[in-house]
């Protein structure tokens, strides 16, 4: 199997054009002057913090200050290293609290009682408020910096946790701050900790807007102080620091230690504080896929009783121009060799499987979904009727100007509903259910899909098994007597789910042409319900929050992948579609597509690509994360036109950076055009278009490379 036509159409709009400009700064002057050091101070957002950097020895002993300022109400701060002081060595920079700092309480729980003066109406620190932290100190470490550099650096528990390995390890120098930096970012499954952009986890403004990777980063970092000790009425920020510190000595981190062990943090404990933040702000699943990973790290640490020990990605303390041509040299290597797969094959199985997406939105608005709905509306109506069986031609399903059934039989036996032959809009409905027992009074019922098949020209749906849970207000008696001798109420419903074992067939496209090779998605589905849902049952699945369909994509000329989708639609009016199956795309929210690429001579790569407040193939941002062995390209793309899978009137931009953090940028109709190849606000390459149709790349030492 060509695998690599899973990728193409995907990332190949960015990964194969390589831009870049510059001088070189390999060569730094005695003096070192205009380089920049900015970014946020995050354990909630800092206000009004004390930043001051200082240059250090290799033993970590202060040999200057080198610049100082405050940070502003959303946390960032901003400084030019004073050139008369620095000297070109490491840099730590150290936030702290005064009298006047404040920071947001970003634990779900709560900051504890107030006590720092601050006018509120009940006194209590609430999520989302600001609170004076009282001691305070977090530090980050930047290993160098040269003539005109401007450095990212970011203030977390995580910079702080990297910058206490590095002292612990008695790695002070360039090399020894590279790798502790890098040895926390993987911790964290490649979430860089000095450069990814920090936002206000508690705002939701901000959270809709923020990228899946600052997402969870703002979450890593909140759900420290979940961790910490709050008996003296507000979170001991500083002792959970320490203890973090002390739980990775010797660069490994416990698995799990059921909680047991206050004076240590394990990996799960950091997980299911980050669930817990998540959780909080409504995020039903989490699309960045780093949870995921980590989870399987732990569990597998657990399994063996191992501990886990990230390592440094490799040449991370390589020369600034070293580490720019192994950027250039995986991208050679992700790029082109992934191009070429794809290539191949133009009926690449992604592009199938985005043809298949949007036919099947518009099958199950004007297909799948009026069938299903009209067998349930045909249940609840035999009920009514008091019939245990009948001809379902004989059912007004919806209103009279709905589609109605013209085949098909519906018995009852027990409680056990079968349809059998059901004909309604075009679509053949054979399924047998299990309803809730006859006088059964409590909370939660679960409506056992026991087997389904729904047929279409467009679309088929296989359901081996499956349940839906309705979650009612309040207490509720079953009551399937007829309606003439019943008084029941429907009853309210809170909240509900959905779980199948199911297999999606698209066989035509949306605009009713059969697809190329057709595409099939098998396995599980799992869909939470927000509430209110509606009405009975018979109406209860409207409205849902979260989606995780994972199992295998395959079409019919023999691709096929391994795949784990998510979809967030909290907070989003109408939700992932209105109806029983939630098939249709994302106008705003989030959603994650992770899976495993592996190419012959090449190692096995992870992939997660995430997208917010748009769906893949509409206008807004989308992030593509490729990790390969220690190794990371994440491709950054905000895009608008993308009205289809096609990238005819895509005009956007796409930033490229890896592990490294060497980036270069496209822009506009995503042709390749000169550009540049940036390291901390840097160029390091001049690439030009030769007149044989390739790409020349000229580095600021004298030496190209032709692509």
């Amino acid at each position: 199997m060509r695998t690599g036509t899973v990728f193409s159409g995907l990332i190949v709009l960015a990964i194969v054009m390589l831009v870049g400009c510059g001088k070189d700064n390999s060569a730094s002057p005695p003096d070192i002057s205009n380089v920049i050091l900015g970014g946020s101070a995050v354990k909630g957002i800092i206000n009004l913090g004390n930043v001051v950097a200082e240059e250090l020895d290799t033993n970590g002993r202060v040999i200057a200050w080198v610049g100082s300022t405050i940070t502003g109400i959303d946390g960032r701060y901003r400084l030019t290293v004073d050139k008369n002081n620095y000297k070109g060595g490491p840099i730590r920079v150290t936030v702290s609290a005064d009298a006047d700092t404040q920071m947001k309480c970003d634990v779900p729980a709560g900051c504890g009682v107030r006590a720092d003066g601050i006018l509120d109406s009940n006194n209590v620190i609430d999520f989302g408020e600001w609170y004076k932290p009282g001691s305070l100190t977090m530090i980050a470490l930047v290993a160098e910096a040269v003539t005109g550099d401007s450095l990212v650096v970011n203030i977390t528990p995580y910079t702080h946790l990297a910058a206490s390995r590095a002292m612990e390890a008695r790695s002070l120098d360039a090399a020894g701050i590279y790798n502790a930096n890098s040895e926390v970012s993987n911790l964290l499954g490649g979430v860089d900790i000095l450069k990814t952009e920090l936002l206000d986890i508690t705002d939701d403004d901000m959270v809709m807007g923020g990228s899946a990777v600052e997402i969870i980063y703002a979450a890593f970092s909140s759900a420290i102080a979940t961790l910490a000790d709050t008996s003296g009425g507000n979170p001991d920020v500083d002792g959970v620091l320490a203890v973090l510190s002390n739980s990775f000595i010797g660069g490994t981190i416990t698995a799990t230690d059921d909680g047991l062990d206050d004076s240590m943090i394990s990996l799960q404990e950091i997980i299911d504080g980050t669930r817990s933040v998540l959780g909080k702000k409504g995020i039903a699943v989490e699309t960045s896929g780093r949870i995921t990973e980590l989870q399987i790290r732990v569990d597998e640490a657990t399994a063996t009783g191992s501990s886990i020990d990230p390592k440094p990605s490799p040449i991370t303390g390589s020369s600034a121009l070293a580490r720019v041509k192994a950027f250039i040299s995986d991208m050679r290597t992700w790029g082109f060799v992934i191009k070429e797969e794809g290539q191949a094959e133009r009926s690449a199985l992604m592009q199938q499987a985005g043809m298949a997406a949007m036919a099947a939105n518009a099958s199950h608005k004007f297909l799948t979904g009026p069938a299903f709905s009209g067998v349930f509306d045909a249940i609840e109506q035999s009920f009514s009727n008091g019939l245990v069986y009948g001809n379902l031609s004989d059912f007004t399903v919806g209103s009279p100007d709905d589609p109605q059934f013209s085949a098909g039989t519906i018995t009852n036996a027990a409680g056990i509903i079968t349809v059998i032959n059901g004909v309604i809009n075009g679509v053949t409905v054979n399924m047998t259910v299990q309803l809730p027992a006859h006088g059964v009074t409590a909370s939660s019922f679960t409506l056992g899909i026991i087997s389904a098949s729904l047929r279409s020209v467009a679309t088929d749906i296989d359901i081996n098994n499956g349940t839906i849970t309705l979650n009612t207000v309040e207490l509720y008696t079953v009551n399937w007597m007829p309606s003439d001798l019943s008084t029941d109420i429907i009853p309210r419903i809170s909240h509900g789910s959905i779980n199948l074992d199911i297999a999606l067939t698209q066989k035509l496209d949306a605009m009713s042409v059969p697809i190329a090779a057709p595409v099939t998605f098998a396995g599980s589905l799992a869909v939470t319900l927000a509430e209110p849902v509606g009405g009975g049952f018979g109406s209860a699945w409207v409205r849902s929050n979260s989606l995780v369909m994972s199992g295998s994509i395959s079409d019919t000329i023999g691709n096929s992948l391994d795949a784990h989708l998510v979809g967030n639609t909290t907070g989003i009016n109408g939700g992932l579609a209105s109806g029983f199956l939630p098939l249709g795309p994302l106008s705003t929210g989030s959603v994650g597509l992770s899976f495993k690429l592996q190419l012959a001579g090449l190692p096995e790569a992870s992939v997660n690509m995430s997208s917010s407040r748009a769906g893949f193939y509409e206008d807004g941002a989308t992030t593509i994360v490729v990790n390969y062995g220690l190794r990371q390209i994440v491709i950054n793309t905000r895009y608008t036109g993308m009205s289809s899978i096609s990238t005819a009137n895509v005009t956007g931009s796409v930033t490229i950076t890896n592990q490294d953090g060497v980036s270069m940028t496209m822009e506009n109709d995503f042709k390749i055009t000169p550009g540049h190849i940036v390291l901390n606000g840097q160029m390091y390459g001049t690439i030009v278009h030769l007149n044989n149709g390739l790409t020349k790349i000229i580095y600021t030492d004298g030496t190209f490379e032709v692509l």
